[in-house]
């Protein structure tokens, strides 16, 4: 049996997706140490095969060290965001004038294209603008968007490393995907894109 269970978290309630399939879990975008996120995956006997990271920005990469450390799981993230994970500044902890976050676990890299992490199989999507490393998830018909497409709006590009011309690039992806998949945003309520390419001021420039 699939399911998806969200958790806001954090300052800026970033939305980290727990996805089970059976009892195997996959993490997606854990932005800090969540107690209950922990206690919900134990009490259940979940089995976690991996973290995946969307992008690399602070409010998305809090809790990893302290998942990996509890769980003894692999990370993975678009190598083009490596550096975000030990740099404050391009990571926007410290340009926001919070407190540094500094992840120490070393990142395995996936590409565009298939792959399958454990039990779960899914497409990772290219989609840089912003951050130069931004991607999304493609697990069935749900779509992880992470910062790049939310309900009615998109990520923002004025952080460190984003680049509004990147991202209207991206947002062409849009055009070329099913209609009658669910958006799953990094922040906000979740869509589907039928509404956003009918609604979404965004995806009609």
């Amino acid at each position: 049996m699939k399911k998806i269970e969200t958790y806001v978290l954090g300052m800026v309630q970033v939305n980290c997706y727990v996805l089970w399939q059976d009892n195997h879990v996959l993490i997606i975008d854990p932005g800090t140490a969540s107690s209950k996120l922990m206690k919900d995956i134990d009490d259940r006997g979940g089995i976690v095969d991996g973290i995946v990271l969307t992008h690399g920005h602070f409010d998305h990469i809090g809790g990893v060290d302290a998942l990996v450390e509890h769980y003894h799981c692999p990370l993975y993230m678009n190598a083009w965001d490596k550096d975000m994970l030990k740099d404050a500044y391009l990571n926007a902890s410290g340009a926001m004038g919070l407190p540094e976050i500094i992840v120490h676990t070393k990142p395995q890299f996936l590409d565009a294209g298939k792959h399958t992490i454990g039990v779960f199989e899914f497409q990772f999507i290219y989609a840089p603008g912003h951050s130069s490393g931004c991607s999304m998830i493609l697990w069935d018909e749900n779509l992880f968007s992470g910062d790049v497409l939310f309900a009615g709006s998109i990520g923002r590009t004025d952080l460190p490393d984003g680049d509004m011309g990147k991202m209207r690039n991206s947002l062409r992806i849009f055009k070329d995907l099913d209609p009658s998949i669910k958006i799953y945003p990094g922040h906000g309520p979740v869509t589907d894109l039928r509404c956003e390419l009918q609604q979404n001021p965004y995806l009609n420039m």
